[in-house]
């Protein structure tokens, strides 16, 4: 079953060249200019298992995109920083199911609102204005699809970087380290215990903007310890860590609970957590967090191989079976 599923994510990849490739482009498309993003999830049969919401209350400073609804009123976009992606949002918040009656929030970029119906309220710092209908900008739908293919390919990537775990000579030896030589992609793998362990905080060591994809194994998966970059640790609005991200192809819960800086890409699974958080953060849903710093990533994501462009009949056809073959991914995921 594994090698059927691999080869048929192969073959539906190829024929997407850059499905999660950057290359001076966004790596996650539009999902790239949002501090946040709940991409919802879908059984087989296209149902709604998962609607895509956001529940923090906590404060952040990026864009905000669900595909469901964005809950518990709290401050958006005090900080877009660099805003490398930022031509693509058309809005800097987006509740595609509206709001709850009561709920406030408050808008510190100068940017607008897309939340239909009438309910709920903004007040916009920076002269936006709410946007009841129309589109958000956002195909959700064909988003969960590529990033769904595209976290289960990261996911298939060998290890170019070595862990080699603690007590490493000139090393803090309470560090977990990750090392890697690469000047432009490293990759490692890692187990669900060593990313808990809330003895050996995890430090990757590796040149200097480098991309960096760490392929996180588990289904119920937590933060032990605060991450740390060649020995350093970031906080705050801090870009040291753009090109770092976490991909967590297997996990239905990722839990970050202790200081975090850098990208999550987590699209079957719901994040929540209770520390401080900055990087691109894309998950199935998201429910209450420690405050979310705006750190957009800016690594560059390998694609699949090149493939010879299919003729346009393909290309339908192609399109029909990757949202089949995702469909049947998340409902293998969530069973």
């Amino acid at each position: 079953m594994q090698i059927k599923t691999f080869l048929l994510l192969t073959a539906s990849l190829a024929a997407i060249p850059g499905v999660c490739k950057a290359d001076g482009s966004a790596p996650f498309g539009v999902a790239s200019a949002y501090n946040l993003v709940a991409l919802g999830t879908v059984d087989g049969h296209g149902n709604t298992v998962l609607p895509g919401n956001i529940s923090t209350s906590a404060d952040v400073t990026g864009r905000v995109a669900a595909a469901g609804m964005v809950l518990n009123g709290t401050t958006i976009g005090s900080s877009l920083n660099g805003d490398p992606w930022g031509s693509l949002a058309a809005y800097d918040f987006v509740s595609s199911g509206g709001l709850n009656p009561g709920e406030s929030f408050n808008i510190n970029s100068h940017g607008n609102a897309y939340a239909p119906g009438a309910d709920g309220s903004f007040n916009f710092n920076g002269g936006g204005h709410r946007v009841t209908s129309g589109g958000s900008g956002i195909d959700f739908n064909s988003l969960r699809t590529t990033l769904d293919a595209g976290s289960l390919y990261l996911n298939t990537l060998a290890a170019t970087g070595q862990v080699l775990g603690t007590n490493q000579p000139g090393v803090n030896p309470s560090f977990f380290v990750l090392k890697g030589t690469s000047t432009t992609l490293n990759i490692f793998n890692i187990t669900a215990a060593e990313f808990a362990d809330t003895s050996h905080p995890i430090d990757i060591q590796a040149p200097a903007g480098s991309t960096i994809i760490i392929n996180v194994d588990g289904t119920n998966l937590t933060l032990g310890s605060p991450l740390f970059y060649n020995e350093n640790q970031a906080t705050g609005d801090s870009s040291a860590d753009d090109n770092i991200l976490f991909n967590f192809a297997d996990a239905q819960t990722v839990t970050i609970d202790a200081q975090f800086t850098a990208s999550i890409l987590a699209p079957f699974a719901i994040l929540t957590g209770d520390s401080q958080m900055g990087g691109t953060f894309i998950a199935a849903q998201i429910g209450q967090t420690g405050e979310v710093h705006n750190d957009e990533f800016t690594g560059t994501l390998p694609g699949p191989p090149p493939a010879t462009t299919p003729e346009p009949g393909s290309l339908a056809l192609m399109g029909t079976g990757m949202a089949a073959f995702a469909a049947a991914i998340r409902r293998v995921k969530r069973s």
